[in-house]
């Protein structure tokens, strides 16, 4: 059978099915730390639409594949709500919603980067005023340090979802920015990678959580670098 590609453009993108997902022991594990990860974005609140967000892990057992959320990241996501994509974004088997065709390309760039074992990818309401403000965030709040973003978050340029321009940069602007393990996507969202599904959680309300204290930090003249001692 020929190869089926995983990633679609355009206004009549169809969603696909294929077999079962029949993943073993250590791919399993993945599946459910990456099921934690879901859970614990919607305990923090920045899933206010679950539906318009995405999320993948690298697999042990077959390196080269990615398992990735089929419809989004919705509170009711079940363990057969998976695909499974090459990282040169063939189609395995699973099953893939036409909603996340136009953005796995996303996924798989991230994936070239050394390290990255997760990728999230959300529309919270903080960083998103960010991105839509083509205003990169700066590292004021601490936390983004111990989360591992050691620089500030860059907005990558503005392109078309459907089009396929919003990914079509992505891989050079990863390349120009390599010690950032998030990238606010212009007029769009957030993208998160980290080593684990748990790291790229965390880093993403983390960098929600920032946002909004620089918002507010506005009325009392702005946010302020950290001054080392």
């Amino acid at each position: 059978m020929s190869a089926v590609s995983a990633i679609e453009f355009g206004n009549k993108v169809s969603s696909i099915e294929g077999s079962s997902l029949e993943l073993g022991p250590e791919d399993r594990a993945l599946r459910q730390q990456l099921l934690d990860a879901i859970h614990f974005l919607h305990l923090s609140g920045v899933l206010t639409n679950g539906r318009s967000a995405n999320a993948s892990v690298r697999l042990t057992e077959t390196p080269d594949h990615v398992l990735v959320t089929a419809r989004g990241l919705p509170k009711d996501i079940t363990e057969e709500d998976f695909g499974i994509v090459t990282l040169g974004g063939e189609f395995v088997r699973g099953k893939l919603g036409k909603g996340v065709r136009s953005v796995i390309a996303m996924h798989t760039h991230a994936y070239k980067r050394p390290g990255v074992g997760s990728v999230i990818h959300t529309h919270s309401l903080n960083a998103t005023a960010f991105a839509v403000a083509h205003k990169l965030i700066p590292l004021h709040y601490e936390p983004l340090l111990t989360r591992g973003q050691t620089v500030p978050i860059p907005v990558s340029p503005y392109g078309d979802r459907n089009s396929g321009g919003l990914v079509s940069a992505l891989d050079g602007f990863l390349a120009d920015h390599p010690e950032t393990r998030s990238v606010l996507l212009a007029n769009h969202g957030l993208l998160v990678f980290d080593e684990t599904p748990e790291k790229a959680a965390q880093l993403a309300v983390t960098i929600d959580e920032a946002a909004g204290i620089f918002i507010r930090a506005q009325a009392l003249g702005g946010s302020q670098p950290i001054q080392a001692k």
